[in-house]
């Protein structure tokens, strides 16, 4: 029986609200997440996916080795989706664009995802790095910086793009 209210427990907090949170760009459906295990806070309203973790909805995907899954506390329950938190690994993928980074956070109240360490994002052909990426997931709009300046450090922000229509 005990067994059984884990499983229940867990449902609850996994599926909770999931149609506010947005990975893809204008989207309702909902975000399946897998991993090679799963860990509930009830207490917390918090799911820890280890392992290969990786949070599909519809064509965008984010993968990390851990993505922790927060949501909402109504009261005695778990609401809507809050936040997801992505360690280690980090690759975010939507249809003409993806990244790559150390750790990334996605907010459900900005409806943002915000990318740390080692940022690289890729648009066709068009390729960027620096420190931070925050993107807004409804607009597309991207926002890089590094924590290098001045015009000889190697590390500034940095972008190399191709004209459409030119030979690549």
């Amino acid at each position: 029986m005990k067994l059984w209210a884990t499983i229940t427990a867990a449902a609850a907090v996994l599926a909770a609200g999931s149609a506010h949170a947005q990975l893809a760009q204008n989207s309702s459906a909902p975000i399946d997440v897998t991993a090679d295990e799963a860990e509930v806070v009830n207490s917390q309203c918090l799911a820890i996916w280890r392992g290969a973790a990786e949070a599909l909805q519809d064509r965008t995907r984010m993968r990390a080795d851990t993505i922790k899954v927060y949501s909402a506390k109504n009261g005695s329950s778990c609401g809507s989706t809050e936040r997801l938190e992505a360690e280690g690994n980090v690759y975010y993928v939507t249809t003409g664009r993806a990244a790559r980074a150390d750790n990334a956070v996605y907010a459900a109240a900005g409806d943002t995802i915000t990318l740390t360490g080692n940022v690289i994002i890729v648009q066709d052909k068009n390729v960027a790095h620096g420190d931070k990426l925050v993107l807004n997931v409804k607009t597309g709009q991207a926002d890089m910086t590094s924590n290098a300046t001045g015009r000889n450090n190697q590390n500034r922000v940095r972008g190399v793009f191709f004209p459409s229509g030119a030979a690549q």
